[in-house]
């Protein structure tokens, strides 16, 4: 590691009063060793049909404009040989968090941002099973400065259950979920079962799910976990919103803040954020600047279109005649003659019949909101995981700027491991730019790289940093 760079980290964390949580880092798993725990959770079979599984439905893409899949990444890690093996053996990061500035790292798989989406239910889940136990052991000895991530897959209620019963058996202490599940649209799916996984329907576990997921909600908060969801670039059984064939950067730009806000409404608008009000949901990898649009959008669109908003568009309470009337007079006779007037009523008289059933209308009945407040309550059960030079954390800090002056809250994630970071040196350094440029105090800088990771996890169990060396400050910010 560079010198200059050493001095510029521990001369910057010198001047902090406060330690650094990195709420998103990157392990990349060796695949010799996924393999051995592979063996050791299934057995031979079990790897024989995770590679088959793998052949015949590959989890990643390359990209082809014939079948409609969209490019995926390539070079995805660095090639500093020091910081590759770093992310790759959790003992040399415990060993370099200090020359890193970052006194607690929470680690999540990259393996496993793609295992949890395998089609085959008994690979996907002993595939988990054994990424789990292995990040578990690799870990074992150096919990006071690392965290690693469980991978839970999300199918079904029961077999998310089931992981993450086994990942608090195995002293894990984080659990990512992917944003959303994949699944076949039921018609095409009888008709045309090729279609899948290009057609497909992105079940985000709240509105229209496929499942009943509450009772996976009351095991996290039983279990103590914060949810965090994870999800990724170029896997083809995990939706985009774009599909380049041949330009991974299109795809990726704005990728996971597609994902996280269709998972983020799905939970407000399913009714997930009201029936667990405290439950805490962290989204990872997405920035916060989306998560400002959302909520103003949320706010806005229920202050025109809820029940008694929607009293302003209800075709029944127009007065047709003065509405031909004043046509008659301003465009003239032949701007409504009687035809046209009898061609809108009937039009009016359809739209009316149509839309009969209340519980149509109330697009927010399971929302559980009351009024417009509730939405920047929701709001404070969620965490944003920005990475160190993101601008968006600016934005959610700013509350002036937001919807009921919200300050929402930003969580540091250095994404060590990825493309994101050719020079995991500089993470610290990048992260305080927005307090160099004067657009961040000491204050909210400490709430991002502090406060904020550690009250996403400390929400779901107040002991999360028992044993650690961040314990008493986290104590202290607490008290």
């Amino acid at each position: 590691m560079d010198n200059d760079k050493i001095s510029r980290v521990r001369a910057l964390r010198a001047k902090l009063d406060h330690p650094v949580i990195d709420g998103d880092g990157h392990l990349i798993e060796p695949a010799p060793l996924f393999n051995h725990y592979l063996h050791k959770v299934g057995g031979r079979e079990m790897v024989e049909r995770y590679h088959r599984e793998l052949k015949e439905h590959p989890t990643g893409s390359r990209g082809d404009r014939e079948r409609g899949d969209m490019r995926g990444a390539w070079w995805g890690v660095g090639n500093n040989a020091y910081d590759l093996a770093t992310v790759m053996a959790p003992r040399l990061l415990h060993q370099r968090l200090d020359e890193l500035g970052i006194d607690f790292a929470i680690l999540y798989p990259t393996l496993g941002l793609a295992l949890p989406t395998i089609q085959d239910d008994d690979v996907r889940r002993a595939a988990c099973r054994a990424l789990n136990t292995m990040n578990a052991e690799v870990s074992a000895g150096l919990r006071d400065r690392l965290a690693p991530a469980a991978a839970i897959p999300m199918h079904t209620p029961d077999e998310a259950i089931a992981e993450l019963e086994s990942s608090a058996q195995l002293g894990l202490k984080v659990a990512m979920i992917p944003p959303g599940v994949a699944r076949p649209i039921p018609e095409l799916a009888r008709e045309h079962s090729a279609a899948f996984p290009y057609a497909a329907y992105f079940d985000n576990y709240g509105l229209d799910s496929f499942f009943d997921y509450d009772p996976l909600w009351q095991k996290f908060q039983a279990l103590g976990f914060a949810v965090t969801s994870h999800g990724g670039v170029g896997l083809r059984f995990l939706p985009l919103g774009r599909r380049s064939p041949s330009n991974y950067m299109f795809n990726h730009i704005g990728g996971h803040a597609y994902q996280q806000g269709e998972l983020c409404r799905s939970l407000v608008m399913g009714g997930v954020a009201a029936r667990f009000a405290g439950l805490a949901f962290g989204f990872l990898e997405c920035g916060a600047g989306w998560a400002c649009d959302l909520l103003h959008s949320l706010e806005e669109h229920w202050e025109k279109r809820n029940t008694e908003g929607l009293a302003n568009y209800d075709p029944a309470r127009l007065d047709r005649q003065r509405l031909r009337e004043l046509l008659r007079e301003y465009g003239g006779p032949e701007f409504v003659d009687a035809s046209a007037a009898a061609g809108m009523s009937r039009a009016y008289d359809e739209g009316l019949s149509r839309h009969d059933r209340s519980a149509d209308r109330d697009e927010w009945r399971l929302t559980g909101v009351r009024e417009e407040h509730d939405f920047e309550r929701f709001f404070r059960n969620f965490y944003f995981g920005c990475e160190a030079d993101d601008p968006s954390v600016y934005r959610a800090l700013d509350g002036k700027a937001n919807p009921f002056r919200a300050r929402l809250q930003p969580v540091f994630s250095s994404d060590i491991g990825h493309w994101d970071v050719p020079d995991i040196a500089t993470v610290l350094l990048e992260s305080h730019r927005l307090v160099d440029q004067e657009l961040l105090s000491p204050a909210d800088y400490r709430d991002f790289v502090f406060t904020y990771p550690a009250k996403l996890h400390t929400t779901a169990n107040p002991r999360f940093f028992a044993g650690t060396v961040v314990e008493s400050a986290v104590a202290r910010v607490a008290a």
